[in-house]
């Protein structure tokens, strides 16, 4: 590997300085800042390694999981977080016959339905909402599981009500964790989340809003924003509207986690990679700054990963910034609204404990 000049994202104090990669004698991947430097946007540019907090990735158990890699490392992406494709019965086999044949670091939460998503109708028996069973096998698997995940939306609960979300909050307390879940559809739902819960879909621009056209957040998110509860993009399929992104961000709500909700029914279109969807949020009027605090310092901190944004010697991400091109993937939103990217973030590789990996 030749020295190559860098700009180093640093998202603790929202920096970016000049530096230096190079391999010192014994091999060893280095880095190091120039004083005074001017910034080049042309150069490569170093952050802590992104994560995508939102995905699925139970490959072959689902029917859309995708497989890890594919759009972990291979797109820039150290750690990936499924999204409660797995339950108690079935996290298992997710963690002895899927993972180990991937290099990409994956984390999960764990469905409240001891079945999953493996026929997307996790609900419709409530015997497999089992709050014990689930706080049990997170604290088994404390390794792997950061939390519980439970999709509350009407069309998925049916005549349920908000019960699969109270029994994911017994489930999470039992086990000391955070829930993540899928939009709440009433207010019923958002007076439940607690500090440190994950809201999904955060900007989804649906028939129920959770932000006015002004980008404010009514009431009941307010109250839950101010109680510590996390917004989390999870762009997907029909669950990310610019107008009520931007909205919001002019507005002054830049503080949540960009994520992509990437399976096999959006990773050929709108979503594409972690990229592509850090790209929109520049558009919507995030500063690159911000955009890599969202995929980095952001959820580390949210997921208790200490020390993941100190060493990138040893683990970062390697990106450019440029011009989009008339050949790169149309940047929409969910519902195929236009978005107007005039600059991309591209991985060019990554370095995964102490290995130069180019992509």
């Amino acid at each position: 590997m030749d020295t190559k000049r860098i700009n180093i994202v640093d998202p603790y104090n929202g920096s970016i300085t000049v530096g230096e990669l190079y391999k010192n004698e014994e091999g060893s991947i280095q880095m190091r800042k120039l004083p005074s430097e001017t910034i080049n946007e042309e150069d490569l540019y170093v952050s802590p390694p992104w994560i995508d907090s939102h995905c699925h990735i139970y490959h072959g158990m689902t029917s859309f999981g995708l497989r890890p890699d594919d759009v972990g490392y291979k797109q820039g992406v150290h750690l990936l977080v499924d999204a409660g494709s797995s339950g108690e019965e079935t996290v298992r086999g997710f963690r002895e016959y899927v993972l180990p044949h991937y290099r990409t670091k994956v984390k999960a939460f764990l469905n409240i339905s001891s079945i999953g998503l493996v026929t997307m109708q996790e609900s419709f028996d409530m015997r497999k909402l089992d709050p014990d069973k689930t706080a049990a096998c997170i604290e088994k698997n404390e390794d792997f599981l950061l939390g519980v995940k439970v999709r509350s939306s009407q069309v998925i609960v049916e005549d349920k009500g908000i019960e699969p979300l109270k029994r994911a909050v017994m489930a999470a307390e039992k086990a000391g964790k955070p829930i993540m879940i899928h939009p709440p559809t009433n207010k019923e739902n958002l007076q439940l989340l607690r500090k440190g819960d994950v809201l999904s879909h955060c900007f989804h621009g649906k028939d129920v809003k959770l932000w006015t056209e002004e980008g404010e957040p009514i009431p009941a998110l307010q109250d839950a924003i101010e109680r510590g509860v996390i917004l989390d993009v999870a762009h997907g399929a029909a669950s990310c509207s610019k107008f009520v992104a931007e909205a919001a961000i002019r507005r002054g709500y830049t503080d949540f986690i960009i994520s992509t909700d990437l399976h096999g029914r959006n990773v050929k279109g709108p979503v594409y990679s972690l990229s592509y969807t850090m790209s929109k949020f520049m558009a919507f009027g995030l500063s690159l700054v911000e955009v890599i605090r969202n995929v980095t310092l952001k959820p580390a901190q949210v997921f208790g990963l200490d020390g993941w944004c100190d060493d990138l010697e040893k683990n970062c991400t390697v990106f450019r910034v440029r011009a989009r091109k008339d050949d790169d993937h149309p940047f929409v939103d969910a519902v195929k609204n236009p978005i107007d990217v005039q600059k991309v973030i591209e991985p060019v590789a990554v370095i995964m404990d102490g290995e130069w990996i180019g992509l």
